[in-house]
């Protein structure tokens, strides 16, 4: 089952963990949010988004790690 979540590109690990990269950062950087759930990386992706929009700067900052 292919897990999705937008403007994320989702990544499951062997061990059953997950890591999120905004789409479009390369695989090297690091990831902006990792979970041990798929539940809990839904709401941590939420958590980033909302600092994107409130620290624009930052998200900025980020971009071409």
């Amino acid at each position: 089952m292919t897990r999705e979540i937008p403007e994320f590109d989702v990544t499951e690990h062997p061990d059953g963990t997950f890591e999120a990269r905004r789409t479009g950062t390369p695989a090297s950087a690091p990831a902006d949010a990792t979970a041990a759930t798929f539940h809990e990386l839904e709401m941590e992706c939420l958590a980033v988004r909302v600092a994107w929009l409130i620290a624009p700067d930052w998200r900025d900052s980020r971009v071409g790690e």
